[in-house]
Formats: structure tokens, C-alpha cells, sequence
């Protein structure tokens, strides 16, 4: 049996999921990029890697239509997102440019559950059953926790960091879309 290579941790979280600049193995991957990619491109995945945001992730291209070849099955299984998680999602992200466009040191957008019960209102009618209504955003809140959008701090119960993968998953362009949209949900033209 050969020795693995040297950036072989590196493949190996990467076929886990989003890699952080946390990560031990986070400089590896910026030394080692091209024979990354290289690998996983003989594979038909495509490293997404945002240095300056922190984060890298794997993508498979969807296949080209005019493409005779047989299209390579999919390493990870699509999953439609509900409205509401959509809805959380949206309002994360929102609070990501916010984030980052203020003048701020911190590194890390750290959000309460009150806080993201406070987002969620406006979208969430709660039929006057508060107890419903905190049910129904602990739900979200753990949905997208599973998604891999959001993580709970650590010693700090009910903060939950936002993730910047989601900068990857809905762009500047996607997001304003979506707000549109959720203005449009959250305030209907009066009869």
C-alpha cells in the first residue's frame, strides 16, 4: 500500500462537508489547492474554496444537457428546503450582509434564539399560541443547525453561530430576489 499524500486529510473532510478556517488542516488546504482540485476534478467535483470568507466545500456541476456521455451519479442527495427553513435561511443570510457590512471586528455573526424568533415573527403568524410559535422556530432553528447553516455555541445555550456557507448558497443576487419575495409574503397588497 502507497503513503497517503500529504493533503489526504484534506480530501477527507472535504468529502464530509464544508471545511472551515478552523479546521487544523485549513492551511493545508490552501498549500496543497491545486493538486486538490485535481483530484477532485479526475471525479468530476469542483472545490469551492473562499479563502478570505473562511470556508471551502465540495460541488458537483449539474451535467451538460447536450453531454451524450453517461452523467456521473450524484455524491450527495439534493434536498428541497421547506418554506419556512427557506424563509430562516433568507433572513440568516440578510443578517450576514448586515454583518458584514458594518464596521465590526468580530469575526463570527452569533444570533439568540430570541433574536431569530424576532426575524421569524413577521413570517410565523403565531394565532395568538406563543408556546406554538417557540415550538415551531426551535424547529427551524434545529433544521437548519442539521443543514450545517447555523452551529450552537459551545458553553452558551441558545446562541447559535450563522455559518458563512450560506454566503455560498444564496448569492447577492439570489438573496435580493428572495427578499422581494418575502416582502411581498410578509406585507400582501391590501384588498
Amino acid at each position: 500500500m502507497q503513503p497517503p499524500q500529504p493533503y489526504a486529510p484534506v480530501i477527507l473532510k472535504l468529502l464530509q462537508g464544508v471545511m472551515y478556517s478552523d479546521d487544523p488542516h485549513w492551511d493545508r488546504l490552501q498549500s496543497y489547492l491545486t493538486p486538490i482540485k485535481d483530484y477532485f476534478g479526475k471525479i468530476g467535483l469542483q472545490v469551492q474554496n473562499y479563502e478570505t470568507e473562511g470556508f471551502a466545500y465540495l460541488e458537483q456541476p449539474d451535467p451538460d444537457p447536450n453531454d451524450r456521455a453517461d452523467p456521473l451519479p450524484r455524491l450527495t442527495v439534493r434536498r428541497q428546503l421547506s418554506f419556512k427553513v427557506t424563509i430562516l435561511c433568507v433572513l440568516l443570510r440578510e443578517q450576514l450582509r448586515q454583518f458584514d457590512s458594518s464596521n465590526t471586528t468580530d469575526r463570527r455573526l452569533v444570533l439568540s434564539i430570541e433574536e431569530l424568533r424576532d426575524l421569524l415573527q413577521p413570517y410565523l403568524p403565531d394565532g395568538n399560541n406563543e408556546d406554538r410559535f417557540r415550538r415551531e422556530v426551535d424547529g427551524l432553528v434545529k433544521q437548519v443547525v442539521e443543514l450545517g447553516f447555523l452551529k450552537p455555541m459551545s458553553g452558551q445555550d441558545e446562541n447559535y453561530e450563522v455559518r458563512p456557507i450560506l454566503k455560498a448558497k444564496i448569492d447577492a443576487d439570489l438573496l435580493e430576489l428572495l427578499k422581494q419575495k418575502l416582502d411581498a409574503y410578509a406585507n400582501p397588497p391590501a384588498p
